[in-house]
């Protein structure tokens, strides 16, 4: 197994009717290793870890002398440690903050920037339990601050892209997290993975006369508030961008170049 380092894994005890081997179904005792991922191993050193050493919570013999190994058969996950520790772990729980699930949208520096960062908190001991969250509860949780239950959640942080390649590029960053862990059900979790774009010719206009003194394009249809008011002041901000670079070049200053005929004009 690759060397993890400490924050992917933590150490604990049991003396005992608690866990047993996944492959032999024997009742295991001693030292075991808690992975990031939620997977228990016998042992106390997480660098020497072998497939033989994977436990699982101890369940009841059926009448047939056979035990109950899995919970969830749609997910095919084994029962997951946190439903089944002592009872001193459920009464910490109470201590914890419920993690509440937000909705952040791109600012003007965003939109300029061509991205932003969206948050995502997943359950452990669930295929598709997802929450989106903000970035401080994104970093409380990465660094186990102790506010939420870190065993209990994990915490990424997504690249999200909001150009005219958005989609395709987004489903690559969602398909690269897939693969490398264990956020397995992810890509569902987002419905739309062109939310928030804005075409290139928005975003990165030809600097001619014709598109610096153009009306503003119409806006893609959104209804927050929060994220038309973001789009349309950074579409300000480079058209002014673009105003200054061509007068520059032109050779008229600062003087701002203006072919529009007649009567006021004005954008949208």
């Amino acid at each position: 197994m690759p060397y993890l380092p400490k924050s992917k894994y933590k150490l604990s005890q049991t003396s005992g009717k608690e866990f047993m081997y996944a492959h032999s179904l024997k009742e295991y005792a001693g030292s075991y290793i808690i992975l990031s991922d939620g997977n228990l191993f016998a042992g106390n050193s997480a660098n020497n870890i072998k497939s033989t050493d994977l436990i699982i919570p101890l369940k009841s013999p059926k009448s047939d002398n056979t035990y109950i190994v899995m919970e969830d058969h749609k997910t095919g996950q084994s029962v997951d440690y946190f439903n089944l520790l002592n009872k001193s772990t459920f009464k910490q729980q109470d201590n914890y903050e419920p993690i509440m699930s937000t909705k952040p949208s791109p600012t003007e520096k965003d939109y300029i920037k061509g991205y932003f960062n969206r948050y995502i908190v997943k359950r452990r001991n669930s295929y598709n339990h997802y929450y989106e969250v903000d970035k401080k509860t994104h970093k409380s949780i990465n660094n186990e601050e102790g506010k939420y239950d870190d065993y209990l959640h994990i915490s990424k942080k997504i690249k999200w892209n909001l150009s005219d390649n958005s989609g395709k590029i987004n489903n690559l960053e969602i398909r690269k997290i897939v693969r490398n862990t264990n956020f397995k059900g992810l890509k569902s979790f987002f419905k739309n993975l062109s939310e928030y774009q804005l075409p290139n010719e928005i975003l990165n206009p030809k600097i001619t006369p014709e598109n610096i003194n153009a009306p503003k394009m119409k806006l893609p249809l959104n209804n927050r508030k929060s994220v038309v008011e973001a789009q349309q002041g950074a579409i300000d901000i480079i058209k002014e961008k673009s105003r200054k670079k061509y007068n520059k070049s032109s050779g008229n200053g600062g003087s701002s170049t203006s072919t529009s005929s007649g009567g006021g004009g004005g954008g949208y």
